[in-house]
């Protein structure tokens, strides 16, 4: 055998030898991309049937949205009737919260406080005399821990509201005497307009479409009363109300003024009258 035959039969069985070897690395790349087609496969799969939870829809999209009144310019004052060291009425003889731990000052003070929330839901900008905590003490003249009436009305003054309302509790002798009184005054020359009569008209008439009262709910010129000449709606500038929301001295009244839904009803009531009035206003 001469030397070329050599060379190719070295060659040959070289390549034979190497055969084998490359053919066990291909199968093993096959496999192993077999393998990682499967398992990805797999992925898939689980992606495919995850339970997803539905879909929230955003705000407005499939859902009722809540009422929305527009942002007016008015300012309404509210004045809860008495407080600190004044309790109103409620310890009367005749009055039906004789032996509660409950006086006007509370009542009032907790229909403003629902009142104020009213307002500002029908877009009102809203104040208050006082909280029943602080009393605003550069009005305080005579320094005791009482907010009386002329004390009130320079207050009220000062804050120069579009409307006030005064929120209180009445009391009679006779305890069939019953229902709401709205009071205005119709003769005060100290009034920028002549808003009063109108604006307590409109709350008297929401007051009676949102209250379940006693009585059709009373309106008047104060002046007519023997009673009633009050320094918040006689003494002061801005349209003003005052309002005797019922008769501690009455059973049924006393206790409604007592229960919580009762409370918000006449401040919705009011509140709707309010808003009402100065709608009028603008037609």
């Amino acid at each position: 055998m001469n030397g070329h035959c050599k060379i190719r039969l070295h060659r040959l069985l070289a390549v034979l030898m190497l055969l084998p070897i490359l053919l066990c690395a291909l199968c093993l790349s096959a496999c192993s991309k077999k393998k990682s087609g499967n398992e990805e496969g797999k992925k898939e799969e689980q992606h495919e049937v995850i339970d997803l939870p539905p879909a929230v829809p955003a705000m407005g999209v499939g859902r009722i949205m809540p009422g929305v009144w527009a942002q007016r310019e008015e300012l309404v004052l509210i004045d809860p009737g008495h407080g600190f060291d004044d309790p109103g009425n409620g310890d009367g003889e005749k009055s039906w919260w004789l032996n509660l731990d409950v006086r006007e000052r509370d009542v009032t003070l907790a229909v403003a406080k629902m009142l104020k929330e009213e307002l500002e839901k029908r877009g009102f900008r809203t104040a208050m005399t006082h909280d029943g905590v602080t009393l605003p003490q550069e009005f305080n003249y005579d320094g005791n821990n009482k907010f009386n009436p002329d004390e009130r009305a320079a207050c009220i003054n000062s804050i120069s509201p579009d409307y006030m309302v005064s929120i209180h509790v009445n009391y009679a002798e006779n305890q069939e005497a019953c229902g709401a009184i709205v009071l205005y005054n119709l003769t005060s020359s100290s009034k920028w307009n002549d808003w009063s009569e109108p604006a307590a008209e409109s709350i008297a008439e929401a007051i009676d479409d949102y209250v379940v009262t006693s009585a059709t709910t009373k309106l008047g010129n104060e002046i007519i009363y023997d009673f009633a000449s009050y320094a918040v709606t006689r003494d002061t500038h801005c349209a003003a109300c005052l309002i005797e929301m019922g008769y501690a001295s009455n059973e049924v009244d006393a206790q409604d003024m007592l229960r919580e839904d009762w409370q918000r009803s006449m401040a919705e009531g009011i509140a709707e009258g309010i808003a009402r009035f100065f709608d009028s206003m603008e037609e």
